[in-house]
């Protein structure tokens, strides 16, 4: 039987390395986000004779698939220089028949996901040994650069390249307002920070770009619902570099119904933890080979729980604080959530999001609040 003595420095010890960890991770965070206020360097302009493929997986999406069409034809690259190509996934509506100026390969049957329908088609179509690849979704809308913006990174030695994906309807409900907060703020303190930092930024699975020495990672799916998750793993891993590009942007639609964002928000999550779990002895061995800060960033960033959930951590901490003196001060505490809930709001302004928006900025909280439950289960 442990004496009750020995159960309280037990105790301690545990309650003093969980605060540790929880600071140390807020700290960190917080720390590396300062690299996102200073801007981009821009990246000289290319040779513009890159051959692009641009593929674009669609599933019944007849209404919104001719908008990005149009904007595609529409670019400032040269045109015999780009083929587009719609993957018709196991289409019930009219897709196909909408498609103009592009070809359209249909697929009826196979396992959902993106993931699996490009593996399905690179295995038909392989890209030639000098081409370049590039995946939006089929509701995305691009900007006229967009292919020069991504070719150009190409250009200049990354393997991969990833566009800052915006938002199209941050008005369409509160939901896809706090949305796009959250895009906004996380295009500054993640993926700029680590593009200044010489670190790898996500990719989003959509305004991505593939050089021939990095799009292997498209022609095989191993099943993981967070497939551009993977990728990054996998590429960082075979020692590629990926762009983050704060200038060339890709417009997203955000869902505006809370069923379908938790259900969204709920396989981002598990897919997340499956490649964490999967590769975090490879990453941890290359890690220490290397030397590389990239790649244990990495292994923090997959690993790591969400910004809201860190927030409700420190806030209960503060809050069981005030009735122990088994943990640090509760105003420590105050601090550490001040500074995780506040920070967001210096970044958002320093890429100049409108106003209107920033007095929106409490449903943000309110929106990192309720995936509380979806990461607790």
């Amino acid at each position: 039987m442990v004496p009750g003595s020995l159960r309280a420095a037990m105790l301690r010890i545990l309650l003093l390395v969980s605060q540790v960890l929880v600071a140390a991770l807020a700290a960190y965070n917080f720390v590396v986000a300062l690299w996102g206020l200073r801007n981009q360097a821009a990246i000289r302009r290319g040779t513009r004779r890159r051959r692009l493929r641009v593929i674009v997986p669609a599933h019944n999406e007849a209404a919104v698939i001719g908008s990005l069409l149009s904007d595609l034809a529409a670019q400032d690259y040269p045109a015999q220089r780009v083929r587009v190509v719609v993957i018709a996934d196991r289409c019930t509506d009219d897709t196909v028949l909408v498609v103009q100026d592009a070809e359209v390969v249909e697929r009826r049957d196979g396992p959902d996901g993106k993931g699996p329908a490009l593996a399905w088609y690179l295995g038909r179509a392989p890209l030639d040994a000098d081409e370049s690849l590039v995946v939006l979704d089929a509701d995305n809308r691009v900007d006229t650069d967009f292919l020069a913006g991504v070719a150009d990174a190409l250009d200049w030695g990354f393997d991969a390249a990833q566009a800052y994906v915006d938002t199209s309807n941050p008005d369409a409900s509160w939901l896809t307002t706090a949305s796009a907060l959250s895009y906004w703020a996380s295009n500054r303190m993640v993926q700029l920070a680590r593009h200044n930092l010489g670190w790898a930024p996500d990719l989003g699975g959509t305004g991505t770009a593939f050089a021939p020495t990095a799009s292997w990672v498209l022609e095989s799916d191993s099943g993981v619902i967070t497939e551009d998750s993977e990728q990054v793993a996998r590429l960082i891993l075979a020692g590629r570099r990926i762009a983050w590009l704060h200038k060339v942007r890709v417009y997203d639609q955000k869902p505006a119904s809370v069923g379908v964002a938790m259900r969204q928000r709920a396989r981002w999550m598990s897919g997340k933890r499956t490649v964490a779990r999967t590769y975090r002895l490879s990453m941890l061995m290359a890690a220490v080979r290397r030397r590389s800060w990239s790649l244990v960033d990495l292994m923090i960033r997959q690993g790591q729980p969400g910004r809201a959930f860190m927030v409700g951590v420190s806030a209960a901490l503060g809050v069981a604080a005030l009735f122990t003196d088994l943990l640090w001060p509760w105003w420590v505490w105050a601090v550490i959530v001040g500074v995780q809930v506040l920070a967001p709001i210096v970044f958002l302004m320093r890429d100049r999001v409108p106003a209107r928006y920033l007095w929106r900025y409490p449903l943000l909280i309110v929106f990192g609040l309720a995936w509380l439950p979806v990461r607790l289960m």
